[in-house]
């Protein structure tokens, strides 16, 4: 068996070198595992697009207060061009969402970092609107054993906000 002294001399001034030259190792704590996935769906994600909850959660403040009351995003759906917005909406504001597709969009892309190309709406009826039931007024006998019963507090800061409340609850109409 032949021995290579030459490679055996160059092996041993390496260590030697590294003997001298070797520094302590720094040990660095593992990222934990939603970071590692979180980097590795990123660009998978960005192309999918926004969740629809997201997208809903942040509704008003992406379109506005006036185009939130009438619209609501139900997914956003992968094609090859890009993505598609599906919005549910009255038909009577269909033309109005229409006209402002270009803002909506750019709004969307803006607050999800994804590339929505198109908006599609889902036509609905136009929602009921039912007004809150107004109070009815306090009779004058029960204004005055409101405030006889409230008439030893000492407060007029507290008295006074009890006597509100008191209105408020003695003039609540009763749930049907």
């Amino acid at each position: 068996m032949t021995t290579d002294w030459r490679r055996e001399e160059e092996e041993r001034i390496a260590l030697a070198r590294l003997a001298e030259v070797r520094a302590i190792p720094v040990y660095r704590h593992a990222r934990n595992l939603g970071y590692a996935v979180t980097r590795a769906l990123k660009p998978i994600l960005k192309e999918a697009g926004p969740a629809a909850d997201t997208l809903a959660s942040r509704w008003a403040e992406i379109v506005g207060p006036r185009l939130a009351e009438i619209t609501q995003p139900i997914r956003v759906s992968k094609g090859k061009s890009g993505g598609t917005l599906h919005l549910r909406a009255p038909s009577a504001a269909a033309p109005m969402i229409q006209h402002a597709a270009e803002h909506i969009l750019q709004r969307v892309n803006l607050a999800s970092g994804s590339k929505v190309k198109t908006i599609r709406i889902v036509h609905t009826a136009a929602p009921n609107q039912v007004s809150a039931p107004r109070p009815r007024s306090l009779s004058p006998v029960e204004r005055e054993a409101l405030v006889r019963s409230l008439a030893q507090i000492q407060t007029p800061i507290v008295r006074k906000a009890l006597e509100e409340l008191g209105q408020a609850v003695l003039t609540q109409r009763e749930p049907r």
